[in-house]
């Protein structure tokens, strides 16, 4: 977990940012190595069993939920939105993306993995936990490209629409409307209340 207050003395200052890092996880390796970059962090086996002393402004679930029981993921969702999000906080979830064409290699390739998401699934279990707005983030995968290589990126994920489109066509196959479409190997979210 992420709390971080903005520094409104010198915002243009990027040394001076005023932030607190917290993190917490169930794997003893990963609580050393952030031990090791100097962030405070505590493992919590259950996180229903978590009780920060303070709310945290940000949330960051990278690659968390899909490890969860699927009757769990809903309930977690909401637990951080009531007990560990300030009221005007957000929460960052990425997921594998089980539309993707990797989707089914990450279904089963991770033992651990109890469910998978699509980009209208993950909006749909934030919805559920309470969160009003939701965003997919980064549905194109091109987050970080710049240049020509966001250009040849993006010239590429067109002939891939378009492939995908046809072959849905020929096939009688659809997505499901509301969903939007993301071709990246993990969906990511930004959500708050």
């Amino acid at each position: 977990m992420d709390s971080t207050e903005s520094n409104s003395a010198k915002p243009s200052d990027e040394s001076k940012k005023d932030f607190n890092l917290y993190g917490i996880d169930i794997n003893q390796n990963a609580i050393e190595c952030v031990k090791k970059l100097g962030i405070e962090v505590e493992t919590i086996n259950n996180i229903f069993d978590f009780k920060p002393s303070k709310k945290f402004d940000l949330i960051i679930a990278t690659h968390v939920i899909e490890h969860l029981p699927k009757e769990q993921v809903i309930p977690t969702l909401r637990y951080f939105r009531e007990s560990a999000l300030s009221k005007n906080g957000r929460i960052f979830i990425a997921v594998p993306n089980a539309s993707s064409n990797t989707g089914a290699y990450w279904a089963y390739e991770d033992w651990t993995h109890n469910c998978l998401f699509t980009a209208g699934s993950l909006i749909y279990v934030l919805k559920m936990a309470g969160f009003k707005n939701v965003e997919i983030v980064d549905s194109e995968a091109i987050m970080g490209s710049r240049g020509i290589k966001k250009l040849i990126r993006k010239f590429f994920l067109k002939i891939y629409r378009s492939k995908i489109a046809f072959w849905n066509r020929m096939t009688n196959s659809a997505f499901h409307a509301p969903s939007p479409l993301v071709f990246s190997y993990e969906v990511k979210a930004l959500a708050s209340n």
